[in-house]
């Protein structure tokens, strides 16, 4: 794995998991505890841990969006670069849809996330009911993670044919119990047999009558 790709993964997951796990802790523990108290005690409590935890928010909202626009930049140029189905990956799997769907709700969960811990007057209603708002917000961030979790399945690019459990790439095969290279009308019928562009498992076809596929992982956003 290409070490910068392996290094802005590192920072998307952990952002996302110091700022999910501030929300958990938000609402299911310093909401309920502090609910009790009277309003100053309670707004003494709040505003000292705003002090505290709004550089974390800051700072894990920064390296989200600059990372995951990487990753996405970087494995949008990987997929042309190789050519998956053709150069029309994107569209058959509908990723950029699913991009900006995502996006577009983490944008929605960092406002709030902000917002919870903010001071300005014009967002004042939603620390008006913190148990609420933050409870939206954590629903909007396990949205964005089940959303990038199911953009994860799709990241294993071409097919390529497997025999005697190894990887070949296809056009080749066992001649003689050494490696060679298929000619005529054999290798095009295997070489178009795997030729999916559909990321994922492609069905053995007995009428064919190859040897089964095992799915290339492509680099993770």
């Amino acid at each position: 794995m290409d070490p910068t790709l392996l290094l802005l993964r590192w920072a998307h997951i952990l952002a996302a998991i110091a700022l999910m796990g501030g929300l958990v802790f938000t609402r299911f523990a310093l909401v309920p505890a502090v609910f009790d108290l009277d309003a100053t005690t309670r707004d003494r409590i709040h505003d000292a841990v705003r002090r505290r935890w709004l550089p974390w928010v800051i700072a894990a909202i920064t390296v989200l969006l600059a990372s995951g626009l990487a990753n996405f930049l970087l494995f949008n140029g990987r997929v042309k670069a190789e050519g998956w189905a053709d150069g029309q990956w994107m569209r058959q799997t509908s990723y950029h849809a699913l991009f900006g769907a995502k996006f577009l709700l983490a944008l929605v969960a960092f406002y709030f996330a902000s917002a919870l811990v903010g001071r300005g007057e014009g967002t004042q209603w939603v620390r008006n009911d913190r148990a609420k708002w933050s409870s939206v917000t954590l629903g909007l961030a396990l949205a964005v993670v089940l959303l990038s979790g199911w953009m994860r399945q799709l990241h294993t690019g071409p097919n390529q044919i497997e025999s005697g459990g190894v990887g070949m790439p296809s056009g080749t095969s066992r001649v003689d119990g050494e490696m060679g290279v298929d000619s005529g009308e054999g290798s095009d019928r295997s070489a178009n047999r795997y030729r999916d562009g559909r990321a994922g498992s492609v069905f053995r076809d007995p009428a064919a009558g190859g040897s089964e596929t095992a799915p290339a992982t492509a680099p993770a956003q």
